[in-house]
This record gives C-alpha cells, structure tokens and sequence, in this order.
C-alpha cells in the first residue's frame, strides 16, 4: 500500500507571516488586540476580564474548543478574574492570517 494509491493526507493550510503594514491595518478590525513581542516573538494578545473563576474557566474552554477547530492554539495566561490570549504562527515565525481570524472568533465569545 502506498500513500498515493490508498489514502491522502491533508495538507495544513499554507499561512504567510504578515507584513508590519499588514498587522496594524488588521490591529483596527479587532478591539483591544495588541502587538505583543518582536522578531520571532511577534505575537498579538487582549486579556478578557471575568466576575469569578468559574466564568473565567468557562472562556477557557470556549478558546480551548476554537483553537481545536481551527488547529491554531494559542498561549493563555490564567487568573481567578482573568485570561490573557496570545496568538502568533509559530511555522511563519511572525503573525499570520490565522491568528486575526481566531481573534475574531474568540472575541465572538464575549457579548457586546
């Protein structure tokens, strides 16, 4: 058996490091997101502020469930009232498109 003949593997998505240019036009399309680090630590990050641990560990799983589906995780600092959400493409070194499209959706989770 043979890779081509039986089965295809699904290739990750092809992701691009954007340009500086790039990051700050989409830093104005999602609110309280910011440019974190510099050079290979390039990354994007907001802190969502919670009542308790409970609601707070509710978002958490809620990122944890996009982060899956979308296979981009990113990094989480943690707090009884608090979750800091770092996003950055570790295979592009830098920020991609992927990263402010999870953005997006993890600030879905917030109602307005």
């Amino acid at each position: 058996m043979t890779l081509d003949s039986e089965q295809k593997v699904p290739l990750a998505p092809v992701r691009t490091a954007l340009t500086a240019t790039q990051i700050i036009a989409n830093l104005s399309k999602v609110e309280g997101w910011k440019l974190h680090g510099d050079g290979a630590d390039v990354a994007i990050e907001k802190t969502y502020r919670f009542d308790n641990f409970l609601k707070t560990m509710a978002f958490v799983n809620a990122v944890a469930y996009i982060a899956e589906q979308q296979d981009h995780h990113p990094e989480l600092l943690l707090t009884y009232s608090s979750c800091s959400v770092r996003f950055n493409t570790h295979d592009v070194h830098g920020v991609s498109r992927s990263d402010f499209e999870c953005a997006a959706l993890v600030d879905a989770l917030q109602p307005a």
